[in-house]
């Protein structure tokens, strides 16, 4: 259904969603560990990766948002503003810049329900 309906949709992208502290390790040096190991595990298995996150999440879950590894994989920042623009962003986890910016949620499109998101290069 997806890939007749909705390809253009689909970035080919597998994204590491990192958010929910609650479904973490507990200790900011396990989530650490063991965020480098999914994030490396996307090179040893040639999987085309970015990261999904915010700064309040990143800080959580790492313990600062100056942690920072796995910059160089493009970032999907979350803020909910209902502004579509990279005006709001803040650096962190060695981010200077976003990919793509979800500003919205709870909408339908090709009949499922989706997020709304921002990127100049959608």
């Amino acid at each position: 259904y997806l890939n007749a309906n909705c390809k253009s949709q689909w970035s080919g992208r597998v994204w590491l969603d990192i958010e929910g502290s609650q479904y973490w390790l507990g200790s900011t040096s396990s989530n650490q560990a063991w965020y480098k190991q999914l994030k490396d595990s996307c090179k040893t298995y040639s999987v085309t990766c970015g990261v999904y996150s915010s700064s309040s999440q990143w800080s959580a879950i790492f313990g600062s948002t100056s942690f920072s590894y796995g910059s160089e994989l493009p970032l999907w920042y979350a803020h909910y503003d209902s502004n579509p623009s990279f005006s709001d962003f803040s650096a962190f986890g060695g981010w200077s810049s976003p990919h793509a910016k979800q500003y919205q949620g709870d909408v339908t499109q090709c009949s499922l329900g989706v997020d709304k998101n921002y990127s100049p290069s959608f």
